[in-house]
């Protein structure tokens, strides 16, 4: 049909179907820019269509009828519905906002249309007309279709070109109207003719033709005839796309009935197309560059790689149809799922020739096609969501992890995430769409409370429903994570969690983005299922693990936006973004119109710019939602408050039908009820009425003038109220106008074109909008159930739980740290850093530790839970303690807190672990003797400092106070160190700085001291000049300013502190290190030593230390200060006690040997106490009076005499200086410490008061250290002898304090020798080769006294009830160990008692000495433990006053590994043996043989361990049962620490072996009694005698202690089985010689207490009262003999009743019951168990394992 140009009359015109009538000419592909494979003969009257699509070009001139024509395509051009049919595929909402915008359609636009229709028609006519006439055309080409040629033939279809012009008329016309105009037949036959066309293309086999050449490997040529052919089925294929894609938009845009276009139809359409995808697509992109087509598919100048492209081409323009056609009812669920499973395969498509023949643009955008595809699926077919999401995971599962990773999505703003995350956000974002128009109804504010509701509900609907498919996604991720049995199920799990975890992390990542509302969604939806999780303990523990990884991470990115929204509020001086609700403010309400209008203008951009992600329809449904609501509860309330102010009449049924009339009436139908503060709900209209009439009722009966003045102010009020209630309801008026218009504003946003919108629209703006809008979502609201749920999974039973959970702590802290003030997160890290894992508390201690540093507030928190770890028992955690102290150290101004952080650190210096004792070192050298920041020790020139003079009045004013506070500290520790152990390793520390460092290192650390010292005498002037000794007074004037350093809030602390005697102290110790700096500042001390307080005693004896120690480096002293001094040390000695007498003495004999030389004095003292000592010797010896003139003077005589004798070498002086000594030479005729040692031997030995002779012993050993070979005489072994033997506590422990002293002084001796040889050549001594060894003698009298008095020395150590003893005799213990005096093996049973002494410092010195051996002498250090065990057991009794209060574990140990779980005593050394797993079995058998009676290991009641089990076998009362030491073993061995199952299993097979052998001898001797004693009276009765009854008694009596030796092997082997959950069978199995690597199964222990009164445990002890009574409480009486024995016959007779039946069932083996009690099998079936024969049996067993 065409239309005349001149006079628009229709006319009918058939074009000649010959070839010769019309021109030939080249038709150019408009699609794929290509030339098109045959020549087309168009006809004049249609030239017309060869117009271009492009709108600016002008259509040709036609000569006939062209322009109706012409104006039919421009209409075209103008119509939007082809160009909006893409965007209504990518975005389902633009088809109702077009037709929302679009104008109600005119004449003209009809007529167009129908014009089209009509042209539609002609057309398919001609093409019906050509197709009839085809037979005739033979050989001629025909000019709407093409010939095919076939095997059989040729066939002809349908060209592309009629294809694409139908197509281009279809598209300009609606559906109705070509309905109106086309006839259903014609219709239905271009259906066939499509289909023939679809079928021809799918009969060629492209796929296969793919197929065949991608197996040939790339050196094989490909034939021109296979490329000849696979060119032609590329066109070919093209060709039924183009008739597919035609097919299938027909149906989709419904110009094809039903009836036309069936679903048969469809299906062939759909099918063809998923095929192509699957056969041909997918193959094409996944080719190999090995192979060789590839190399004619990507050259360029062959045309197979246009075709290729064409292809590709193709299907994206046939996307689009078909996403609009799967979002309709009208296809098939069959062809929905096939074109599923094509997509899925597209979108996971890889391709290794991108940019080597693939255009990567071209592949990125079919893989966004198909991906459109799926959300399209997803959007419309609920039913098809799950196994949708399953076969895109498994897809992704199926992918190559390194492919996986590099499929990235970037996103704006520099984000990316996993190409699957941002898949799964566009399906679920796109569950949002609704078929209805979102904004319709947002274009007028007229709308009924019912519509509005109506409404809410639509969007409530579009949120839910997209919820929902989140949950369903969430809840599909989680359940595949869930751990399964089979292995494949088990590799998915961990692909599944790796899914998840991705998937999560990503929507973090884009939460607040603004073109991804879903990623909050999944988050919040995410967050309540791990909530749940968290929640069950019986989770799966993975899954927990992963739930904490994930709350840790929403959490802290809550509390990070809320943050940064809050900074950038108070930056711009804006306020935060609010919720709308019906009590919101206009300005929020203005705010957030503003906000989420400008988010929705950048969205809407996007979308008119193919961006889109379907991000709108959630984000309008979301506010809408809110601002809806609000808009009702508003109206509700104002409704409400109408009601009651109505008086009554109508009530709520005057509530206005639309929000206009409301919004038009005044204050009678709007109030809100959100009033005033100070407004009272009650003052309505109706109370106001009964104001008025009671007001009128008192007028009328002439009340006074108060009820009118009360009625005059209640009406004023009443009238006020009513103003205000107008101004909130004009206020409720605006808000709600400014809602809707928020409403509309969203309406007109999402139908503004591109030309419309804004262009200062930006990323950065829209991102900030965004995140400002999503903190009003609820998941912003969770924060605190997140962490609820990390805190309480700190009380996990699993460590990894418990360590996970405090790493999640540590992430959300990191970004809010407020939540480690409160109470129950400092409470739980409390009890984590007290956990058994080390593991968890060292997670608990990084908590802390990284937070510490960050925020000092949180130090006095934590400081005290922190500072008691570093005792922990791992090293990593003690280490990462010592970094936080140093952290706190730094920054803290608190003294006290800092002197004991100096401790604790100073402590650590002493630790077993060598890197801690460096790291520890290492510090306190960094904090106490480096310069610093502050300190510089330079004068004004910038010259350093020289070491003579004051440095301290040298440095700075910040400087001198930044030293004040470091001398403060360490003052502090010295302090400390003076009530504790610390004074070893503060020497040892002084030491290391100053000569184990670097040369500059410890010249550094000199000079730091040298200005300690200065600063420190500075002090001492202060206090002389203040009326105190405190000189916080003085420090306040400087302290107080801005740069203060210390806080001295405590000014009596700070003065205990640093007092004048804590000066002294100090000075005192560092006069040892830096003498020379002291003797500076020495001669100013001389003061001190006129005191005479005793209270002053400390302070003169620390005086007199540093007056020792310096005496040689005062520099230049005055003849009157050594006058002076020598006169002041020579008063001290006449009335001074004797602490002050051992310190003065040798200072004054320094003083005169060194310095003055005035040997008179020190000759006039020492003869005068000779003489004196004579005299009392003759008077005593000549007399025979025991009783001294004045012992308190003899006494005082005998320490000067024997102190100057030491420090004062007088017979060296009287050889050179005769003439000097001759006073002396008519007293002492030999030498002085020969005449010294018989003097004091006499006062020592002679029946003198106590405290004489101990001051004889005493200097015995000052004299023993002048000359050691005295101690080695004759008299004086005879001494140490009888002290040892016959002494009191007092005697021994004077000499073993002599030993100590005489160790320590020799010690010294070898260390001195050893320096003054170092660096020189060593030369024959000529003295040696004689045979003069008087060097080597005195060497060797230490290992000689030791090696002699050792035993006596641990025997006097154990001695009861003297502490003293024990602390001098383990120092001499050590010693002797350290020195090597004596063999080692002697003073082991002595370590391992003392490794269970209450006290810290002896338990862990000697834990430590014996580690020690255990190292160095591994072969045979542990062949006395045993005796060890019993001297251990031995010192308890000392400890606890009697046996039965000595227990086998501690209570009070540093870190227990478990709650309610006592330490064992034998603990510390069983951990010594375990390592070799043949000796830790064997000291677990020696043990448990202690309970066996016949072993003769349990008669030790009269012995001693330290001689050994074999002593205590003899005669007396030595072969007793001591039950108390069997408990105490048994007690120990339940409360070891077990790490594997075989150590338990041994303790109960070698229990289980003592049962079946000692165990039925004491049953059967028990039963043969009872027997014996039934006859002895049935005897009685008739007279007949008993025989002899005392022997059998005693033996009697002493089984019955042997049988409660059994019992506590009953009760310790149910103890173990039951805390440990070990089965009968498994001990029953076990075999000691099996070496299997099932043996090293880890073992755990349970605390399983119950809580009956009758239950065997509790908390985690053995309650013997419920097994044994007897076993804590001694049998006196017989009749507790006769109990204990019927208890035992009961116990043994109930295991052999059990074992029968258990042998009966069993059939074989032995087995032991519940109980613990031995049974045997039977031989039988039912048959009777002899007890002999089970003895027998049980013993043969046993036998028979032990001999393997």
């Amino acid at each position: 049909m065409q239309m005349d140009q001149q006079t628009g009359k229709e006319s009918k015109a058939m074009p000649s179907p010959t070839a010769d009538s019309t021109p030939k000419r080249k038709i150019e592909d408009t699609q794929t820019g290509t030339l098109a494979s045959n020549d087309i003969n168009m006809s004049e009257d249609l030239a017309f269509m060869e117009a271009p699509l492009d709108d600016s070009a002008k259509p040709p001139t036609l000569k006939r009828g062209s322009d109706s024509a012409d104006s039919v395509v421009k209409r075209q051009r103008a119509d939007t519905e082809s160009s909006d049919y893409h965007l209504l595929a990518r975005d389902p909402d633009a088809g109702d906002r077009n037709q929302q915008t679009q104008p109600s359609a005119d004449p003209k636009a009809n007529e167009s249309g129908e014009r089209s229709a009509e042209l539609f028609d002609d057309y398919l006519t001609l093409v019906f007309q050509e197709e009839d006439g085809l037979p005739d055309l033979l050989g001629a080409r025909p000019q709407y279709f093409r010939r095919i040629p076939q095997i059989h033939g040729e066939h002809i279809v349908i060209s592309k070109r009629a294809i694409r012009r139908i197509r281009m008329l279809l598209a300009a016309c609606t559906a109705d109207q070509l309905l109106e105009t086309v006839e259903d037949d014609t219709i239905l036959r271009l259906i066939g003719l499509l289909t023939s066309a679809i079928d021809a293309a799918d009969n060629l086999g492209l796929a296969a033709m793919i197929k065949d050449g991608s197996e040939l490997d790339k050196g094989i040529e490909l034939s021109s005839e296979y490329c000849q052919k696979l060119d032609h089925a590329f066109s070919i294929t093209c060709l039924g796309l183009e008739a597919s894609s035609l097919m299938i938009y027909m149906a989709a845009t419904g110009k094809a009935s039903k009836t036309a276009c069936t679903s048969d139809s469809l299906h062939v359409a759909t099918a063809f197309f998923k095929e192509c995808l699957l056969s041909c697509i997918v193959p094409l992109l996944g080719l190999t560059p090995g192979c060789s087509l590839v190399d004619v598919l990507t050259d360029k100048n062959l045309p197979l790689s246009s075709r290729m492209h064409a292809l590709f081409s193709t299907v994206l323009l046939a996307h689009d149809p078909v996403i609009s056609l799967v979002g309709q009812p009208a296809l098939a669920e069959q062809d929905i799922i096939s074109l599923v499973f094509a997509s899925i395969s597209v979108t996971f498509c890889t391709s290794e020739l991108l940019g080597r023949g693939i255009d990567a643009n071209t592949f990125e955008s079919i893989r966004r096609s198909a991906q459109s595809l799926l959300r399209q699926v997803f959007e419309t077919h609920v039913e098809q969501r799950t196994w949708m999401l399953e076969e895109i995971l498994a897809s992704l599962i199926r992918l190559p992890i390194q492919k996986r990773a590099m499929s990235l999505y970037r996103i704006a703003g520099g984000k990316s995430a996993q190409f699957i995350s941002v898949l799964l956000l566009k399906l679920l974002q796109g569950t949002a769409y609704s078929s209805e128009n979102l904004t319709a109804g947002f274009e007028s504010g007229t709308l009924s409370a019912k519509e509005y509701r109506m409404l809410l509900q639509k969007h409530k609907k579009a949120v839910e429903t997209a919820s929902s498919s989140t949950d369903f996604t969430v809840r599909y991720l989680i359940g595949r994570c869930v751990k399964r049995e089979s292995k494949t199920a088990a590799a998915n799990e961990s692909e599944y969690r790796g899914i998840l975890e991705t998937f999560v992390e990503d929507c973090i990542v884009l939460l607040g983005h603004p073109q991804w509302p879903a990623a909050e969604l999944v988050v919040r939806v995410y967050s309540l299922h791990i909530l749940e999780l968290l929640d069950e303990d019986k989770s799966d523990i993975s899954l927990r693990t992963l739930a904490l990884d994930s709350a840790a991470q929403i959490a802290s990115h809550i509390a990070r936006t809320q943050k940064e929204i809050t900074e950038s509020a108070s930056t711009h001086a804006s306020s935060v973004l609010q919720a709308v609700t019906s009590s919101s403010s206009l300005e929020s309400i203005e705010r957030f119109r503003s906000a989420s209008c400008l988010l929705l203008e950048y969205l809407q951009s996007k979308v008119v710019g193919g961006e889109q992600t379907g991000a709108i329809p959630l984000y309008i449904s979301s506010w809408s939602s809110m601002l809806i609501a609000a808009l009702l509860k508003s109206k509700r309330k104002a409704a409400a408050a109408d009601g009651a102010d109505s008086s009554g009449k109508d009530g709520l049924n005057n509530i206005p039908e639309s929000f206009s009339e409301a919004m038009a009436t005044d204050s009678d139908s709007d109030s809100d009820t959100d009033a005033e503060p100070n407004t009272d709900r009650g003052s309505g209209s109706g109370s106001d009425s009964e104001s008025e009439s009671d007001s009128q009722e008192c007028s009328d009966e002439g009340s006074d003038y108060q009820e009118r003045s009360s009625a005059t102010v209640k009406s004023s009020k009443r009238h006020g109220s009513k103003a205000k209630a107008s101004a909130r309801r004009g206020l409720n008026i605006e808000k709600r106008k400014a809602i809707t218009a928020c409403l509309r504003d969203y309406m007109v946003i999402t139908h503004r074109s591109t030309r419309a919108m804004p262009h200062n629209l930006t990323y950065a703006s829209a991102s900030d909008t965004a995140r400002s809008l999503i903190c009003l979502l609820p998941l912003y609201r969770s924060f605190d159930m997140l962490l609820t749920r990390v805190t309480m999974a700190l009380s996990a039973s699993q460590v990894t739980l418990r360590s996970k959970a405090l790493r999640a702590l540590n992430q959300i802290a990191s970004q809010r740290a407020a939540v480690l003030y409160q109470k129950n997160v400092k409470y739980a890290i409390n009890h984590r850093l007290q956990d058994s894992s080390p593991q968890v508390r060292e997670a608990a201690i990084d908590l802390i530790g990284k937070h510490i540093s960050q925020n000092p507030e949180l130090t006095d928190q934590y400081y005290e839970f922190v500072s008691v770890r570093v005792l922990d028992k791992g090293p990593s955690v003690r280490k990462r303690v010592l970094r936080i102290l140093r952290e706190i150290y730094l920054s803290s101004t608190n003294l006290t807190q800092l002197v004991d952080i100096g401790v604790r650190i100073l402590q650590r210096t002493g630790d077993d672990e060598r890197s801690i004792r460096e790291l520890a070192t290492k510090m306190l050298q960094e904090l106490w003797f480096t310069s610093g920041d502050h300190a510089t020790f330079e004068d004004d020139d910038g010259v350093r400092v020289e070491a003579t003079g004051n440095i301290f009045n040298l440095l700075s004013p910040d400087s001198q106070r930044e030293m004040l506070k470091r001398v403060r500290v360490m003052t502090g520790v010295m302090e400390a160190a003076r009530s504790s152990d610390l004074s070893e390793l503060m020497a040892g520390l002084f030491s290391h700085v100053t000569t184990k460092t670097s040369n500059a290192e410890a010249e550094e650390a000199m000079l730091v001291i040298r200005c300690v010292i200065d600063a420190l005498f500075e002090q001492l002037l202060r206090s002389e000049e203040s009326s105190t000794e405190s000189i916080a007074d003085n420090e306040m004037t400087v302290d107080n300013t801005a740069t203060a350093s210390v806080d001295l809030s405590s000014t009596s602390a700070s003065s205990a502190i640093f007092s004048t005697a804590a000066c002294l102290r100090f000075i005192s110790a560092l006069s040892l290190i830096a003498p020379d700096a002291v003797g500076q500042h020495s001669e100013m001390l001389s003061a001190y030593l006129k005191m005479t307080n005793a209270s002053e005693e400390d302070m003169l004896h620390n005086v007199l230390c540093i007056f020792n120690n310096t005496l040689l480096c005062i520099p230049h002293p005055s003849s009157q200060f050594l006058g002076s001094l020598e006169s002041d040390l020579i008063s001290l000695l006449a009335s001074s006690p004797q602490g002050i007498l051992s310190i003065a003495v040798p200072c004054l004999c320094t003083l005169v040997e060194k310095i003055t030389w005035n040997y008179g004095k020190l000759i006039r003292l020492f003869r005068s106490c000779a003489l004196q000592l004579y005299r009392e010797h003759r008077r005593i010896a000549v007399r025979s009076n025991t009783n001294p003139m004045s012992a308190k003077n003899v006494m005082r005589f005998i320490v000067l005499a024997g102190l100057t004798c030491r420090y004062f070498d007088f017979d060296k002086h009287r050889i050179k200086q005769s003439e000097h000594f001759k006073d002396l030479d008519t007293v002492i005729k030999g030498t002085v410490p020969d005449f010294m040692n018989e003097t004091l031997l006499f006062f020592a030995t002679s029946s003198l008061p106590q405290p004489v002779q101990l001051a004889a012993i005493q200097m015995l050993g000052q004299i023993y250290i002048k000359k050691p070979q005295l101690a080695l005489e004759a008299r004086s072994r005879t001494l140490m002898d009888k002290v040892f033997s016959e002494g009191s506590a007092g005697h021994k422990l004077q000499v073993m304090r002599n030993f100590l002293e005489f160790l320590r002084a020799d010690s010294k001796r070898y260390a001195q020798r050893l320096k003054e040889e170092q660096g020189k050549v060593r030369e024959v001594d000529a003295k040696a080769l004689v045979g003069d060894t008087g060097d080597m003698s005195v060497a060797g009298v230490g290992a000689s006294l030791m090696q002699t008095y050792l035993d006596r020395i641990i025997e006097a150590t154990f001695l009861p009830g003297a502490s003293a003893l024990l602390v001098c005799g383990f120092e001499v213990i050590s010693l002797v160990l350290e020195q090597g005096l004596a063999h080692p093996l002697k003073c082991v049973p002595a370590l391992i008692a003392l490794g269970t002494s209450s006290d810290a410092h002896i338990r862990s010195k000697a834990l430590k000495l014996h580690q020690d051996l255990c190292f160095k002498y591994a072969s045979f250090i542990h062949s006395r433990d045993i005796e060890g065990v019993r001297l251990a057991y031995e010192y308890q009794v000392q400890v606890r006053g009697s046996p039965e209060s000595v227990a086998g574990f501690s209570d009070s140990a540093d870190v227990r590994d478990a709650p309610n779980r006592p330490v064992a005593y034998l603990q510390p050394l069983y951990s010594q043996l375990r390592s070799k797993r043949m000796r830790r079995n064997d000291f677990l058998t020696l043990l448990v043989k202690i309970g066996d009676c016949e072993s003769g290991t349990s008669y030790m009641a009269g012995g001693s361990g330290r001689s050994g089990a074999s002593d205590t076998k003899s005669g007396g009362s030595g072969n007793d049962i001591d039950i108390q030491f069997v408990r105490f073993v048994a007690e120990n061995l339940a409360s070891l620490d077990y790490k594997y199952l075989d150590e338990v299993l041994h303790v109960i097979y070698q229990i289980s072996a003592i049962i079946a052998s000692t165990g039925l001898n004491l049953y059967h001797h028990f039963e043969a009694e009872s027997q014996a004693e039934a006859g002895a009276r049935a005897g009685a009765r008739t007279g007949s005698s008993a025989g002899s009854r005392p022997a059998t008694e005693t033996k009697l009596r002493l089984s019955t202690k042997g049988s409660v030796c059994i019992s506590i092997l009953f009760a310790l082997r149910e103890f173990l089985k039951m805390h440990y959950s070990i089965s009968e069978t498994r001990c029953t199995a076990y075999n000691p010689s099996d070496t299997s690597a099932a043996r090293d199964k880890p073992v755990t222990w349970h605390a399983q207490d119950s809580s009956g009164s009758g239950s065997m445990t509790s908390q985690g002890r053995i309650v013997w009262d419920a097994c044994n009574p007897y076993a804590v409480r001694p049998m006196s009486l017989e009749a507790d003999f006769n109990d204990q024995r019927l208890r035992f016959r009961q116990q043994m007779a109930g295991s052999l009743a059990v074992a029968e039946e258990s042998s009966v069932a069993a059939d074989t083996g032995s087995v032991f019951d519940s109980h613990g009690n031995a049974s045997a099998c039977a031989a039988e079936d039912d048959a009777f168990v002899d007890p002999e024969e089970l003895e027998l049996l049980s013993m043969g067993v046993f036998d028979a394992e032990d001999c393997a």
